[in-house]
């Protein structure tokens, strides 16, 4: 095999989320199970978790501008911007179940009905569209988890 095919594979892989933006159903929803493999592994480590996170945002909108000449505008076979994305709201929720299927369920419902402005961002060019729209959706449950918190309201 040669390095640029070898390169694209990987690509490929990382774009799909281990290939799981190939699934017929809920590809996204099963994309985003690799952040939780990330949080519960590395939540405990908040600076290898924090650079996780921005490395793999970045290399979402990298990759993903590539890929979107490629298979279209926001394919729905890349995953990484609801993989990337999630770290964020993880990084808040505590580590666990029930605070964990709200954070989940709180990012899908944001990330499938892109309240205003989210919906903007995923107007922005190629990357950055895929993998902004997704942040939105972050944000957006992160506000939540943080105002739960404050109030002190438990799940």
């Amino acid at each position: 095999m040669q390095y640029g095919t070898i390169l694209r594979t990987l690509r490929i892989f990382i774009v799909t989320g281990f290939y799981l933006g190939y699934l017929p159903i809920a590809p996204a929803t099963f994309g985003c199970l690799i952040s939780v493999v990330i949080w519960y592994f590395l939540i405990a480590y908040r600076v290898a978790y924090i650079l996780v996170g921005i490395t793999l945002f970045l290399l979402g909108v990298i990759i993903s501008n590539n890929f979107t000449k490629i298979w279209g505008k926001d394919p729905r076979q890349i995953v990484i911007d609801e993989y990337a994305s999630l770290l964020l709201p993880l990084y808040f929720t505590p580590r666990t179940i029930a605070p964990l299927v709200i954070t989940l369920a709180l990012f899908r419902i944001f990330d499938l009905t892109k309240p205003p402005p989210i919906k903007k961002l995923e107007q922005l060019p190629a990357g950055w569209g895929v993998m902004l729209d997704d942040l939105g959706a972050a944000i957006y449950t992160t506000a939540i988890i943080l105002a739960t918190r404050i109030l002190n309201i438990n799940p």
